[in-house]
């Protein structure tokens, strides 16, 4: 899983022939759903990631 943060929140993930596909795009307003393999449940507000607070 890789965020990339600019303006908006791009989650990269399963990477095959390591390239990323098309990343999931979440705006502001919006949670970013942390994948299972990541080992916690949680969401990440898009706003939080974009501010920094």
């Amino acid at each position: 899983m890789v965020l990339e943060v600019t303006g908006e929140v791009l989650l990269h993930q399963d990477p095959a022939d390591g390239r990323y596909p098309a990343p999931e795009r979440y705006e502001r307003g919006r949670h970013v759903p942390v994948p299972e393999s990541v080992g916690v449940t949680p969401e990440l507000s898009v706003d939080t990631l974009l501010d920094g607070d």
